[in-house]
């Protein structure tokens, strides 16, 4: 039924072609824009697909109530956004996008239940279908109104990306790998022709797993031509629409630039699981929830394993070396970053940022010390990865990461003889912890990266921390020196005392 409704549209915008020739819409939506806006702000950077739809229905609801366009108040009735009503307002074009990306979120809502129940699956299907709808008429209605070129490929690409998702719930791998490829071929092509290439060059990488995955399944069915007639046609007409080059399969070659030196991954079962990696290690650095950042840096971790395995045991190249170091120093890496957020978390502890959860452990000096110990023995083998350049910029970053959390390391120890009242001890090592700012800030002026300026002023700022410390140590010190010495003239002065009664009772 979707696609005779597809059919009818544009047979509605051909009969309607002559009546709306006038018309051209003012306005430029920067749709990819928008929707990563909307998805961001509400939910989607948790996954919560709930909150996003439930956030579309209301933002409708608010723009059918600002455009005075109601469909009753007892009875329903059906009201469709015409081509005039585009050139009136840029919210008509909304209305049309926020329909589609709450069917699409109430379809993926319904995609974490459909493994359990059928019934949701066959929803799932429904309402994407649904989104495809709406994302026909947003892509007709750009065309037909005749509004700039930017505009009009983020729709037709939008089009046929809603178009691939139905395709690839439903298992049809060879179309929907046709219609991702084409959304991917329109946003490439977009990324390179405007200035803001971010978002486009974001949304292309985001579509290729999904684009690995069918063509996994097309090459074990054993189909030769994946994309088809209607594929190759499709393709055709894209390249006269946007440029004349082709763009790269998705299961091409992968190619690695590292140190100087570059490698390619052809096996798919490997790029698959670094497209994964990647992902994750960016949700990763985005993630605000502690408990949730350090199960992805779990995956992320397995993964690397797992690739360095298969490697080892399939790959028979000149480059087996290099791969395997790389991936032993992105293991590695991620590892530090591991410990680096697990140390965060005591630190703020520590310093009173978040409050400890009743149950929970305390957080202690001594458990930073701990962690810091993993992460200098995490640098100390990175050092030892033998494809890195000795001279290269990330040994010597590797070099004035462990001069910093070094001086990390000795001031949490300074401050665990602090607790303790050993003031002379922390008095020392926060002398000792003065002298390593002072040869991490030189290693880090020395390497001339900008990666080393968040460092210097952490350094700055724990340069201040040390001379508080120091001070509160050398009071504590002196403080305890007179003590001692008060109690030991009262000790003689009561024998003194005993002495003088026991002569006098001679």
């Amino acid at each position: 039924w979707y696609q005779r409704r597809v059919r009818d549209i544009k047979l509605e915008d051909a009969e309607t072609e002559d009546k709306t020739e006038e018309l051209t819409c003012p306005f430029a939506l920067n749709l990819l824009k928008e929707i990563k806006e909307y998805q961001n702000l509400h939910g989607l950077k948790h996954d919560d697909y709930q909150r996003y739809r439930q956030y579309c229905s209301r933002r409708l609801h608010r723009i059918y109530k600002g455009l005075k366009f109601l469909h009753g108040s007892k009875k329903f009735t059906n009201k469709k956004i015409t081509p005039d009503l585009f050139v009136k307002d840029i919210r008509y074009m909304q209305i049309i996008l926020l329909q589609a990306e709450r069917a699409w979120a109430y379809a993926m809502d319904l995609k974490q239940f459909a493994n359990t129940e059928s019934r949701k699956q066959v929803h799932l299907i429904a309402k994407l279908k649904k989104a495809v709808l709406y994302a026909a008429e947003l892509e007709s209605n750009c065309v037909s109104l005749k509004c700039d070129t930017t505009t009009q490929l983020e729709a037709k690409a939008y089009h046929y990306y809603m178009t691939g998702v139905l395709l690839f719930e439903q298992g049809n791998w060879q179309k929907a790998v046709v219609s991702l490829s084409a959304a991917q071929k329109i946003y490439n092509k977009l990324a390179d022709a405007v200035e803001d290439s971010e978002l486009y060059r974001e949304k292309h990488d985001e579509m290729t797993p999904k684009v690995q995955y069918c063509m996994y399944n097309i090459q074990s069915m054993g189909v030769e031509n994946t994309q088809g007639e209607d594929g190759e046609g499709l393709f055709q007409e894209l390249d006269s629409i946007i440029a004349n080059k082709a763009t790269k399969s998705a299961a091409a070659v992968r190619e690695i630039k590292w140190e100087g030196k570059s490698f390619t991954i052809s096996n798919d079962d490997i790029k698959i699981q670094l497209v994964q990696m990647e992902d994750n290690i960016q949700l990763a650095k985005e993630c605000s929830d502690h408990d949730k950042r350090l199960e992805l840096y779990e995956e992320i971790l397995s993964a690397c394993r797992d690739i360095t395995q298969q490697i080892k045991k399939g790959d028979k190249s000149d480059s087996v070396e290099l791969m395997t170091d790389y991936f032993t120093h992105l293991r590695i890496k991620n590892t530090v970053d591991r410990f680096l957020a697990m140390a965060q978390q005591v630190a703020d502890k520590l310093a009173g940022v978040v409050e400890t959860r009743t149950g929970s452990k305390i957080a202690r000096p001594e458990d930073l010390v701990r962690l810091y110990d993993i992460i200098l023995q995490n640098y100390a083998d990175m050092r030892d990865v033998t494809s890195l350049d000795k001279d290269g910029d990330t040994y010597q970053m590797i070099h004035v990461n462990t001069l910093f959390y070094r001086t990390k390391r000795c001031f949490y120890i300074a401050e665990c003889h602090l607790g303790q009242s050993n003031w002379l001890n922390a008095i020392v090592l926060y002398d000792k912890c003065t002298e390593h700012i002072e040869q991490t800030v030189q290693g880090a002026n020395a390497s001339k990266s900008s990666k080393t300026q968040p460092m210097v002023e952490d350094l700055q700022v724990l340069s201040k921390q040390i001379y508080s410390q120091r001070c509160s140590a050398h009071a504590s010190a002196f403080l305890q020196t007179q003590l001692v010495e008060e109690e030991m003239k009262e000790i003689s002065s009561d024998k003194n005392k005993d002495v003088g009664r026991k002569f006098g009772r001679i």
